[in-house]
């Protein structure tokens, strides 16, 4: 059911209005009922009578056409006051759209870091909506009237729109996907009800631009939703409008919505070509978020979570969309969970303190009551999900089945543990598009700030590298290269090259005030053994993942990162498989799945103590077990020979595992069912191929190994 609400007709029932249970709900409009007149009689009257009867009426005849008056007088009060309600409706209505237009504007404004900055101009910006949008659902009849306010259709797509968009914004700040997926409800119930559509339309280049972008904008959150089939027909339709756009008012941001649309199609056939596609040539379902795995072994000693993440991108050459390249838009996957998606209401799986919730449930009339605000969550029980009860064992339940009864008691309880495991927060991100090394710094500073006791930060960098010479007096002090930033601000440089690249790139020795605090670090750039001997000053635990500095295979993304973005997809990428069978690509997903189990078998056996307590988090787990399945299929890759073209770690605690023989023998199976042994080293003994070397710790990133 849609979330909006068409033209309700007269005597329509409002949901929002609906009594408790029991109770009859109270129409919007009063049915009008009619006071029976008195019975006639056929017995006639004799002269006498009738002229008694006109004496004793002839009193009250001037009476009665003395009220006629007071009637007409009411009739017209009565009328001025149902004007005067109208217009105080209309200026309700005003004030409502202007306060909202003023707050949502206001939020381009806001700091980027420091919840407490934001989160009450969120809260009341949803408040507001809250109201709008109910009082236009309700008063829809009078303001479309064009002697009252003449409120137009598209108006009314434009509201919704703006709630997709502060949706949108505020899964932004929280990373909660659930957010994500109620701006996709706003954004398909407007294209359902095609809201904006109209003569107006070629008429009128205004109401086409507010189309064009709601369509980019829907792109996105397609996009991130992993809706292809839907992101394919909106490129199809966003197409045609530019194409009528263009031709009818010849403007002069033409070429500029032709390179949207053409960065829109070439970052989708980046997302879309790898995931191979069924025999009837539709793209076969994958997994891209962390989804719940069964019960792992994990230490009962505390343990980490991954609060804050900072996601830097600065590849001017790979392929991107607005401000997020392909990198980061698997590393923003890899930190997300799935949306949270069977439950009766959207937004209302368990939102954190102080978040909006979601739209409720569409009545059966397709009326959504309201945008609710953060402050009305309070007392709204009804809002959040509730555990399912236990079975009701009546008498026709206790003649079933024993085992029956257990085995639908055992799914209940693996659909209450995935709830609860789908309800635990993602990482708040702070996503980098070529930043300076300041404002990596700053956020980076930010995020520190904001963990607490027992959480830690995760720094990914993609970007170019930089080696500054060894006979530079920088490089004796830990600024030795690593990863180019912008120069974005700094206006014409005077300084020589040298000098240049010693400033804008973020050095080893630059991140060592953040190892205060359990840090993990993900690099991918062809400089990134240089964070390989980063000091552990502060004895906290640190880990840092390092991705191959040059790859024997190009592909539009980091290989690295593809493959913790999602094995199953790199491997098929990597293997040059496009085609598959639904059920072998099934039993293939199923492979994966037990080979990270195995791998994890393996991983949650290290020694080193501080490094464990990363395992205890579910994505810095699931990143650490991908490295490591990453590390075996490149080894065995007949492409892959040189040291440089694998993985590493620092400190390298899984060069070992890699080498396990029932590793070996999982990954072996995988290839043997994909039919791709041509490309890989099949020998039983794989002695004196590269495997993921063990780096050379330094001296003071001893204490990490014991």
């Amino acid at each position: 059911m849609s979330a909006f609400s068409e033209k309700e007709p007269v005597g329509v029932v409002d949901p929002a209005s609906q009594a408790p249970e029991g109770q009859a709900p109270t129409p919007l409009v009063e049915p009008v009922t009619s006071t029976p007149s008195a019975p006639a009689t056929d017995t006639p009257a004799s002269n006498d009578d009738t002229n008694a009867i006109l004496a004793t009426q002839q009193p009250q005849e001037q009476p009665l056409a003395a009220d006629a008056e007071p009637t007409d007088a009411k009739r017209e009060a009565d009328l001025q006051q149902s004007a005067e309600r109208d217009k105080e409706t209309v200026e309700e209505f005003q004030y409502l759209l202007e306060k909202s237009q003023q707050l949502f504007s206001g939020l381009s404004d806001l700091p980027e870091i420091g919840s407490k900055y934001w989160q009450p101009h969120f809260q009341r910006t949803f408040e507001v909506y809250t109201k709008l949008w109910k009082f236009q659902n309700q008063h829809r009849v009078l303001l479309e009237k064009p002697e009252h306010y003449g409120l137009k259709r598209w108006e009314v797509g434009e509201i919704a729109s703006k709630i997709g968009q502060l949706y949108y914004r505020y899964y932004l700040r929280t990373s909660e996907t659930n957010y994500l997926h109620e701006a996709y409800v706003f954004y398909d119930a407007i294209r359902e009800r095609n809201y904006f559509r109209g003569e107006q339309e070629v008429k009128n280049s205004a109401l086409m631009i507010k189309k064009l972008r709601y369509y980019a904008r829907f792109i996105v959150v397609c996009l991130q939703m992993n809706s292809t089939g839907m992101m394919l027909q909106l490129l199809e339709e966003v197409k045609s409008l530019i194409e009528v756009y263009s031709t009818v008012f010849n403007p002069v941001d033409k070429m500029e919505w032709a390179l949207v649309v053409k960065e829109m199609a070439l970052f989708m056939q980046a997302v879309c070509s790898p995931v191979p596609v069924d025999d009837a040539g539709v793209t076969l379902p994958a997994a891209y978020r962390l989804m719940p795995r069964r019960n792992m072994r994990i230490d009962k000693e505390p343990k980490f979570r991954l609060q804050e993440a900072v996601v830097v991108g600065n590849r001017p050459t790979q392929i991107k969309f607005s401000e997020l390249t392909l990198d980061m838009y698997y590393v923003l996957q890899m930190l997300e969970r799935e949306p949270n998606v069977n439950t009766t209401s959207m937004g209302a799986t368990a939102p954190s303190e102080g978040a909006p919730t979601a739209v409720t449930e569409p009545s059966s009339t397709g009326i959504s009551e309201a945008v609710r605000s953060p402050d009305m969550l309070e007392g709204a029980s009804s809002a959040v999900p509730q555990e399912r009860s236990e079975p009701n064992h009546t008498a026709d339940t206790a003649r079933s089945d024993s085992a029956e009864i257990k085995a639908k008691e055992k799914t209940e309880d693996t659909d209450r543990e995935r709830d609860r495991a789908m309800r635990r927060p993602n990482p708040h991100k702070y996503v980098l598009y070529q930043p300076s090394v300041s404002q990596v710094q700053v956020y980076l500073a930010n995020a520190f700030r904001e963990i607490g006791d027992q959480g830690c930060v995760l720094l990914y960098l993609s970007s170019d590298g930089t080696r500054i010479d060894s006979e530079n007096s920088a490089s004796q002090h830990g600024f030795i290269g690593g990863i180019a930033t912008s120069r974005r601000g700094q206006g014409d440089s005077t300084q020589d090259h040298s000098t240049d690249q010693l400033i804008n790139t973020v050095h080893p020795a630059d991140l060592v005030p953040f190892t205060r605090k359990p840090f993990f670090l993900i690099v991918e750039s062809s400089c990134s053994t240089t964070y390989s001997n980063m000091p552990n000053l502060f004895n906290q635990p640190m880990l840092a993942l390092l991705s191959p500095t040059s790859y024997p295979i190009h592909m539009n993304s980091g290989i690295y990162t593809f493959f913790l973005h999602s094995p199953l997809v790199a491997f098929c990428a990597l293997s040059q498989i496009t085609t598959m069978d639904a059920m072998q690509w099934t039993r293939v997903e199923r492979m994966f799945g037990e080979f990270e189990d195995c791998v994890w078998e393996f991983v949650s056996k290290v020694k080193d103590a501080r490094v464990r307590k990363f395992f205890g988090d579910d994505f810095l787990r699931q990143v650490v077990v991908r490295h490591v399945v990453c590390c075996v299929v490149l080894g065995m890759h007949r492409e892959f020979v040189r040291k440089e073209h694998l993985p590493q770690a620092s400190p390298e605690l899984f060069a070992q595992i890699v080498d396990e023989p029932e590793l070996v023998r999982r990954a072996r199976a995988i290839i043997e069912e994909c039919a791709v042994a041509e490309m890989y080293r099949m020998e039983e003994s794989t002695v004196g191929s590269p495997r993921s070397p063990v780096t050379q710790l330094a001296p003071t990133d001893a204490v990490l190994s014991t």
